[in-house]
């Protein structure tokens, strides 16, 4: 029995939960053809879009205005960086996410019109922005939009639209791209009219892995495809700005998701479009200047984040989430961090999450979901109840009266009640029963190969049953609400941390013996570490 059959038979949820419970189709995932890669033609105005593009003389400016978040802003990044290395005169634009939001900004067509151009080319936004584009058009700027949220019944009046999710896309054999995906498919396309080598596009997959992880967007087929190239190349640094930020942040192994924390921290900064100069840069001095200003940005802002998330933490265990399916938090903090919070939860305890915070007047709300419930129709169902909203079915956001709150949790009550979440994941809501035996040099490698890990390829999840504790466990965290500590099965000791668990304090000091579900990650020191999900 090789080591591929040996892991299929010991651990099947694992590939049951990854739809890829063969010895072919795992192999197909450890390894993903390059046949993944789609026509990018096959969308139906990728054509005039590519031709407008090259029709602009390379002297005259392009405008590309991404998003204020981690898909928009490497989605930008994609495309500032392969236009700019054929030869072409690009500016960027992110809007400031905390003054400006997620939308196309006016200052930023001005600012198109001040330095000549007359061609802007959206990253990961758009198709709500009717207002803009119509302006826009009336300075004589033609706007080519790249997006993934789907459209309303309304379609903005751009010079052209490549949104796999269009009516006229319907025949796409795949769909599931992120904001970087669609952007990344715009450079694809230019790279065949242009007949230029593929190595142009696989410099691309480490700056789109970055929005195709941040945004949930199944990791399958081309995804899977573009992240796996995208991961192998962040660990030869092959980028330069990520390399020098992820040597800063965890020197002995690569930490995409920090990465992703750091990226959307800084669209809230004065500079918003320091994500995109330090996605692009490829040069030193400039790689560390901007590593230097991000990691300056993101500690300052990191210990009101980290608050957040444990004040979230703290209200999920207050409600009955296992039973209405959903998470509902009312965060105190800046709304900037709604997003970030929702993800973070909805991967933990895996049910769909909304975050609100107070915008004085109303409330701002980001939704993170799960496989198996459409969080964007929900939100299309009552979508009188808001001022605004967009987004995709796993990740979506709105603007909200005050008054609306309970009638939206209602809503979402009966709206959760018609899913079937275990169904959705396939029965099984943990990858595997282990022992710490188990848990080796050779264990740790295997399961390397699915990295790097998002939605539908998720952090393996494991049960170990009958640890004890070592020692007395110690409490941390400004609210004391986390929990160090040291487990112990058939004498194989680990280290464990449960942020948030304090209610579950009790059961470490009490319980001769107690089930834990967890992931295993690593310290900073490159030892195992047990991230401790719930203790039974």
């Amino acid at each position: 029995m090789n080591t591929l059959e040996k892991y299929l038979k010991k651990f099947p949820n694992f590939f049951i939960n990854r739809n890829i419970n063969n010895v072919e189709s795992i192999n197909n995932f450890i390894s993903p053809s390059e046949k993944w890669l789609e026509d990018p033609f096959l969308f139906k105005s990728m054509n005039i879009s590519v031709d407008r593009i090259l029709s602009n003389p390379k002297s005259k400016p392009i405008l590309i205005h991404g998003d204020c978040d981690a898909d928009g802003v490497s989605a930008c990044a994609v495309l500032n960086k392969y236009l700019t290395s054929i030869g072409y005169n690009v500016h960027y634009y992110i809007p400031n996410r905390s003054s400006e939001g997620h939308s196309m900004s006016l200052k930023a067509i001005d600012f198109a019109k001040s330095i000549g151009s007359d061609l802007i080319i959206t990253c990961d936004l758009g198709m709500s922005c009717f207002d803009q584009i119509e302006y826009a058009n009336n300075q004589g700027l033609d706007v080519i939009i790249t997006d993934h949220h789907k459209a309303s019944d309304r379609i903005p009046e751009a010079y052209s639209i490549i949104n796999p999710w269009l009516d006229s896309n319907i025949n796409l054999p795949f769909k599931e791209y992120s904001g970087s995906g669609v952007a990344f498919k715009l450079c694809h396309a230019i790279n065949i009219k242009l007949s230029l080598d593929l190595s142009f596009l696989y410099e691309l997959m480490e700056i789109t892995m970055i929005g195709i992880i941040s945004d949930k967007v199944p990791i399958l087929r081309e995804n899977r495809l573009i992240t796996y190239n995208g991961h192998l190349m962040m660990l030869k640094g092959n980028n330069l700005g990520l390399k020098v930020l992820n040597k800063a942040i965890s020197p002995k192994s690569t930490n995409v998701n920090k990465i992703i924390k750091i990226i959307n921290m800084l669209t809230k900064i004065e500079d918003s479009s320091i994500g995109v100069k330090l996605l692009s840069t490829n040069n030193m001095v400039q790689a560390n200047k901007y590593v230097n200003r991000a990691l300056k940005s993101f500690y300052k802002n990191n210990s009101e984040f980290n608050n957040s998330i444990q004040n979230a933490i703290r209200q999920v265990h207050t409600q009955e989430y296992l039973d209405n399916k959903f998470i509902f938090i009312i965060s105190e903090f800046d709304s900037a961090y709604n997003g970030a919070i929702a993800n973070i939860l909805s991967i933990k305890f895996r049910v769909p999450v909304i975050v609100i915070s107070d915008n004085g007047d109303y409330y701002k709300g980001s939704c993170r979901s799960v496989e198996g419930a459409d969080i964007l129709s929900f939100i299309e169902s009552h979508n009188k109840l808001f001022f605004s909203y967009g987004g995709h079915p796993m990740a979506s956001g709105f603007v909200i009266p005050k008054d609306k709150i309970e009638e939206l949790k209602s809503a979402l009550i009966d709206f959760m009640s018609n899913i079937n979440l275990s169904s959705s994941t396939n029965n099984k809501n943990y990858d595997g029963i282990i022992y710490f035996k188990d848990i080796d040099d050779d264990f740790i490698s295997f399961f390397n190969n699915f990295l790097p890990y998002g939605k539908g390829n998720e952090s393996p999840e494991f049960i170990s049953k009958g640890v004890r504790t070592i020692g007395k466990p110690n409490i941390f965290g400004k609210n004391n609400d986390s929990i160090k500590f040291k487990l112990v099965q058939n004498n194989i000791e680990f280290n464990a941390i449960g942020f948030g668990l304090i209610n579950q304090f009790e059961k470490l000091i009490t319980k001769d013996k107690f089930d834990i579900k967890f992931r295993i990650s690593k310290d900073m020191n490159n030892k195992v570490l047990l991230d401790i999900g719930d203790i039974k």
